[in-house]
């Protein structure tokens, strides 16, 4: 057997696992002599999985670590580390394509964006956002890199400071048109935030519709945003960063961002940083289109290559609790990218 087909099959007895330990309990009427044992797993325990990204001092992934170089703990106690897996998970992506940028900025971002149709393996899905003060989907959810391609060379042909053709939008909850507290801008009805789109934009309402579209993707893949943006953010988000980041914690989400053209960006001091602290994910600050290049490259190979741990946690003693996790490594000198909690019981409404 092939290093490849064992990989393979380990990632899949792993996701086995983990999938019918969140299942419904009608897995207890399967035929598969494995079903009781996997109901009465999920009747007992809830297994939470955390990827780990480890880097070392110069921003290298680290490589070659077991079970036993990690511990791992919810809300300050230690908790036995079940399974342990170092094979690649394929990808759910949203890309979120920031339109309010300065004119420089936008230029590099068209120069650079083809990189991203590379970037992706084929078992990978993606979908790509554009956003201002409303989120629009430009690209449904696809494995074809030439979609993504088409639809960059199309953005490529307008005008140098003009912003991106709105292109792809075939209806839905992101493409109804102006809304004001969650109701409807219909004919008639003064609406004075035209005038702040060229200006402003709300990136908590874009991280949230890129969340809320990655809640409906398939299990046992790697939920993650990719944000493009120089991490300004308006006072009209109809969302705010707990909400959204309560959203993205539920659906084991991590964002990656990627600054552009902003000072504020290399101090660490945007929201998208608080974003991609809290979820695991990874903050980006190239000052260069080659910069740029490979940290495009970077984030999709840091974003698939994660350990991934996994414990059993207590039942919620009743409704839904957020709790705290950390990890750790007994290695000096690295770094450590994981999220910072979940929420046991119900789900988010």
């Amino acid at each position: 057997m092939t290093h490849h087909r064992r990989q393979r099959r380990s990632r899949a007895a792993l996701l086995a696992l983990v999938v019918s330990a969140a299942a419904a309990p009608a897995l207890e009427a399967q035929s598969d002599p494995g079903a009781e044992v996997r109901y009465r797993l999920r009747t007992s325990v809830e297994l939470v999985l955390v990827p780990v990204t480890v880097k070392d001092g110069q921003g290298n992934l680290v490589t070659g670590l077991q079970r036993d170089d990690f511990q791992l703990l919810e809300n300050g106690e230690e908790q036995p580390i079940r399974y342990f897996s170092v094979d690649p998970f394929p990808l759910s992506a949203v890309i979120l394509v920031d339109e309010v940028l300065n004119d420089a900025a936008r230029k590099t971002l068209r120069e650079t964006l083809p990189v991203l149709a590379s970037a992706f393996s084929p078992e990978d899905e993606f979908a790509l956002l554009a956003f201002d003060v409303y989120p629009r989907e430009e690209l449904a959810f696809t494995r074809d890199p030439d979609q993504l391609r088409q639809l960059i060379a199309r953005w490529s042909q307008t005008d140098g400071g003009a912003t991106p053709p709105r292109v792809g939008i075939t209806g839905g909850p992101m493409t109804a048109g102006p809304r004001i507290n969650t109701l409807p801008v219909g004919p008639g009805v003064p609406n004075t935030l035209p005038q702040a789109r060229r200006a402003a934009k709300s990136i908590h309402d874009a991280i949230f519709a890129a969340g809320m579209a990655l809640r409906a993707r398939e299990h046992g893949r790697r939920r993650i945003i990719f944000i493009l943006s120089d991490g300004l953010n308006s006072r009209l988000d109809i969302h705010d960063f707990k909400e959204t980041r309560d959203l993205l914690l539920a659906e084991s989400v991590s964002v990656y961002a990627i600054g552009l053209e902003n000072a504020r960006f290399a101090l660490g001091t945007t929201v998208l940083h608080d974003y991609a602290r809290v979820t695991g994910g990874d903050v980006y600050a190239p000052m260069t289109q080659a910069a740029l290049a490979d940290a495009l490259a970077a984030i999709t190979e840091q974003a698939r290559y994660q350990y991934t741990l996994v414990y059993a946690a207590r039942p919620a003693p009743a409704g839904r609790e957020y709790r705290r996790i950390e990890v750790r490594v007994r290695r000096s000198g690295l770094k450590l990218h994981a999220r910072h909690g979940y929420f046991a019981g119900l789900p988010l409404d």
